[in-house]
């Protein structure tokens, strides 16, 4: 006969075991749910996300191409000179007895400069009216002869051409003498004086012989050259404005006077000349300055940004029509750093993708977003190059106006 007190205890142990087993086997089955489900369901979004990735259209950013300005500023270095200028020489030998005008003073034509003294020209003059005096007696005694036969016809012309030549070396000595006076070609101001008093002159125009410099500066003339593909803006009596430094926020009225009609073959530029009128003296002839011309586009032109260009040997851009994208060949002008002149391929308002991606094909559906405005440089704002900075840009960028 068994004993029930002893049993007892037996299967009591053995159902907390397996009451202790169930208990695990639902935590960790509890855990197992919670930690597998979240990531099958990730994985099935991520799933989806893919799939919608690969079927929805690429998203590109587009700027549109804009049509140039109508004129393009263009500012060359001159050359700025006088209107008439020009050194005055000595026309007779001798020394300087008197001058009347210094550096700086306006004098009018015909003025008297400066007084030479001749003495041996004077010498020369005593010495061919002498000769002249007797040539003219012995001329007039061999007409005086009424002897028929006494004098032969040709003793008196011999008589005759030595009298008159006589006379024409007395007025050719008294021409020259005439040049003892020194006077000023124009009316202008005196800008240079080479000679004082007793200064021993030569005739003639040698390098270092020069008495004075005359200048008319009322009138300026500013030249400069312009470059081939600027040329045809320019026409005779359009308005240009002259720069100088003196006056950096002032810039002169001007006008194309003429041009040299063809261009230098060296430098392919055109010689152009400005006429600056300068009645109050306030440009200075040979001083440092520039002429800004506003020239007229002669053909039109599109604007894109150098970030729409297809990398390549051939100039190309994709263009988005419909939703679509197209390759479109474009023939490229000027160069203006962050922006590309286009010549021909474009008219204007297109949408161009921006950095073009290689996996782009021709006819592919995209989704365009306007491409952001580029940020603003970081720090202090650049100083702004001066009107006659010889570093600022010659040709002004489209996008500044």
């Amino acid at each position: 006969m068994s004993n029930p007190t002893a049993t007892q205890p037996r299967n009591t142990g053995t159902g907390r075991f397996w009451l202790v087993i169930l208990i695990l086997l639902a935590v960790f089955g509890l855990l197992f749910v919670v930690g597998i489900v979240p990531r099958l369901r990730n994985n099935h979004a991520r799933g989806e996300a893919a799939q919608t990735e690969r079927t929805a259209s690429p998203v590109v950013l587009v700027a549109p191409a804009r049509r140039a300005p109508d004129t393009t500023a263009l500012r060359l270095p001159a050359d700025i000179r006088a209107l008439h200028e020009t050194f005055v020489f000595a026309r007779v030998n001798g020394f300087v007895q008197s001058w009347t005008t210094d550096i700086g003073k306006h004098v009018r034509k015909g003025q008297v400069l400066a007084t030479i003294a001749t003495p041996e020209l004077d010498q020369q003059i005593a010495q061919a009216q002498a000769n002249l005096a007797l040539a003219r007696s012995s001329f007039g005694r061999l007409e005086s002869v009424g002897l028929p036969g006494a004098v032969s016809k040709q003793e008196v012309d011999a008589g005759r051409a030595q009298y008159l030549a006589q006379q024409a070396v007395v007025k050719q000595l008294q021409a020259q003498r005439s040049f003892r006076q020194v006077v000023a070609p124009f009316s202008g101001t005196i800008t240079q004086r080479n000679v004082d008093v007793g200064t021993l002159v030569t005739g003639g125009n040698s390098t270092g012989t020069q008495l004075f410099k005359v200048e008319d500066t009322d009138t300026l003339r500013a030249f400069v050259d312009v470059p081939q593909n600027y040329v045809p803006g320019i026409k005779k009596g359009m308005r240009a404005d002259v720069l100088v430094p003196e006056y950096p926020t002032k810039p002169f009225e001007a006008h194309v006077s003429r041009d040299a009609a063809s261009l230098d073959p060296a430098t392919r530029t055109l010689r152009t000349e400005v006429q600056l009128p300068n009645r109050r003296q306030q440009v200075r002839a040979g001083a440092y300055g520039q002429v800004r011309f506003e020239l007229p586009q002669t053909t039109p032109s599109i604007l894109i940004s150098a970030n729409a260009l297809v990398p390549g040997i051939e100039p190309k851009v994709v263009v988005v029509r419909d939703g679509k994208v197209h390759f479109q060949p474009i023939v490229t002008g000027r160069d203006f750093g962050s922006t590309v002149e286009v010549t021909r391929g474009l008219r204007g308002g297109e949408q161009l993708v921006i950095n073009p991606a290689e996996t782009l094909a021709e006819g592919a559906a995209v989704t365009t977003k306007a491409a952001p405005a580029a940020p603003k440089p970081t720090g202090p704002t650049p100083t702004k190059p001066g009107p006659n900075d010889p570093d600022a840009p010659r040709v002004s960028s489209p996008l500044a106006k």
